[in-house]
């Protein structure tokens, strides 16, 4: 199972670099507290890690993107890929 969260992080990876290729920035310190409350609100513990994650934007290019490097943060720290996945569009 973690090895296909990381396949998944990573072809995410892979996807957003490929796919959004103009990146702007949001209000962070706003975003970053939806994010780390969405992950505090689903049962995790939120400390140094989730809030470094969260500091990571959301992408906006048409569409929003979460951040590759919001993903990998918080699925490295066990949280679950459908979670990090929606907290990460928050960031």
């Amino acid at each position: 199972m973690r090895m296909i969260k990381r396949v998944l992080v990573a072809a995410s990876v892979v996807t957003a670099a490929g796919v959004v290729p103009l990146v702007t920035a949001t209000s962070a310190s706003a975003d970053q507290s939806r994010c780390v409350n969405y992950i505090g609100d689903h049962g995790y513990l939120v400390g140094p890690k989730v809030k470094g994650a969260c500091s990571h934007a959301a992408w906006h290019a048409g569409s929003v993107v979460a951040n590759p490097a919001c993903l990998s943060g918080l699925v490295n720290i066990h949280v679950d890929l459908s979670d990090a996945q929606a907290a990460c569009l928050r960031a």
